[in-house]
């Protein structure tokens, strides 16, 4: 037996000892936390980093409803309004409790779920991904490198700017230089991928325009078809690709690239895309992409940013930098769609967020690189019933009535859709910290906000 030489190599022992210790905890508790203040989500480079089958979400019979998903930007019906109920919408009483929050890259995806799962996309480094988390509990389940990080013509960020779309377990998505995929939604492989530039002629918009931000417009799923927007003066401005290989199936029209999202709707016996491009309104039969109707609309950028909204059988267009907003209705005259305005007005610009319309009022944030303040319109004439610095610069989503707004510095506020006067029902800070530009999304009473640098989730259950 060996014993030490001296008292005073005990006591080195000791120290030793106790200092390994101490060091093993310490990074035992690091690698146990699900968020260290500032850091970006651990992604490996490759088709796709896949979590054990273990770690799969379960998939109760509740997470299948039309309620508890969230498919597309907007939401399902690309609206930003829910469907759900049972929410807690009175948060001076009942405050939302954080579930989870997690490191993300930037960008400005919104997020889409079903399924258990959450779907969105953000740069690490020099790529952009498509990340997969577990909706529940925020676990990161997979990764799957989409594209070069983008950065803008202005240098002002970086990452995709698009939402993912969700459909029959595939995801869709569209990055900013025109890279688009097509992934298992579970798994995160790579089913197919194409330029959408490449497969339409239509020139890379980074080097025809001085105000350039990167594809921006959501994919739209209509039948078998995904519809884009590369921006082309060739019969190639919005093209259709089949959803299930990537080619290309019809081209139409030569308007330069909007960066709102399409929709569909169906009116007058006719199903219709809807496009917002630079400098129109477009409206498209979705089976050869012949052209029913347009209006011209925009401004000197070609920033048309905010997505249609299609209510009670009339549309409403909002943009800013001088645009304004227009109501206008359709009718059929000799076999023809023709589009009649209603009213136009300069009292609403929406710079990038999407107005939302709730029993006959709309609702959004007004300006653009001065003050911004949120306003409260009459659908049927356009005139202004009130209007508030409280809220500012923001996206929203809305339910039950009431509109859920996300301003740019991350302060949540809840407000009843109330055409009298504007009321707060409530209002979180510190959410996060860096620009926030995604739109909120709602599932399963869940409500998922992001901005440059995280995710989180709040509870939204009533209680």
């Amino acid at each position: 037996m060996v014993w030490p030489e001296t008292k005073r190599d005990t006591k080195t022992l000791y120290r030793q000892m106790v200092l390994t210790h101490t060091f093993v905890f310490l990074l035992v508790l690091i690698l146990s936390t699900s968020l260290v203040q500032g850091q970006l989500p651990v992604i490996t480079p490759g088709i796709a980093k896949t979590a054990d089958k273990t770690s799969d979400p379960v998939e109760p019979s509740d997470l299948k409803t039309e309620a508890s998903r969230w498919t597309s930007f907007l939401g399902n019906h690309r609206n930003g309004i829910s469907d759900e109920t049972g929410l807690n919408l009175d948060w001076n009483v009942h405050k939302p409790a954080v579930l989870w929050r997690v490191p993300l890259g930037g960008g400005y995806s919104s997020m889409v779920i079903a399924e258990g799962r959450l779907w969105t996309m953000a740069t690490h480094l020099t790529k952009d991904f498509v990340v997969c988390f577990d909706a529940r509990s925020g676990k990161k389940l997979w990764t799957t490198e989409a594209a070069p990080t983008y950065i803008d013509h202005q240098k002002q960020a970086s990452g995709p700017r698009s939402t993912p779309t969700y459909h029959a377990g595939k995801l869709y998505c569209l990055l900013p230089a025109g890279d688009l995929l097509c992934l298992n939604a579970k798994s995160g492989k790579v089913l197919w991928k194409v330029n959408i530039f490449q497969i339409s002629g239509a020139p890379r918009q980074e080097e025809q325009t001085l105000y350039y931000w990167g594809m921006s417009a959501s994919p739209l799923i209509e039948g078998d078809l995904v519809i884009l927007q590369p921006g082309g003066n060739n019969n190639n401005s919005v093209i259709a690709i089949n959803k299930d290989t990537g080619k290309l199936v019809w081209g139409a029209g030569n308007d330069p690239p909007g960066y709102g999202s399409p929709i569909v709707i169906d009116t007058l016996d006719q199903r219709q895309i809807i496009v917002p491009t630079g400098s129109s309104i477009l409206s498209l039969n979705p089976k050869e992409g012949s052209l029913l109707w347009r209006i011209v609309w925009g401004n000197k950028y070609n920033c048309n940013c905010a997505t249609p909204v299609w209510n009670d059988e009339s549309l409403f267009i909002s943009s800013a930098y001088g645009t304004g907003c227009m109501r206008f209705a359709l009718f059929r005259q000799n076999e023809e769609i023709r589009p009649i305005s209603q009213w136009k007005s300069l009292s609403l610009q929406n710079q990038f967020a999407t107005s939302t319309i709730n029993d006959g009022y709309i609702y959004g944030p007004h300006g653009d690189l001065a003050a911004v303040t949120y306003r409260c319109l009459d659908m049927q004439r356009g005139k202004i019933q009130w209007q508030t610095r409280r809220v500012g610069k923001c996206t929203q989503i809305a339910a039950e009535g009431h509109l859920i707004c996300l301003t740019e510095q991350g302060t949540l506020i809840l407000v009843e859709a109330n055409p009298t006067e504007y009321r707060e029902k409530g209002k979180l800070t510190g959410l996060l910290s860096f620009k926030a530009w995604a739109h909120p999304a709602l599932a399963n009473r869940r409500l998922y906000l992001r901005d440059e640098k995280r995710l989180i989730c709040l509870d939204l259950q009533k209680k």
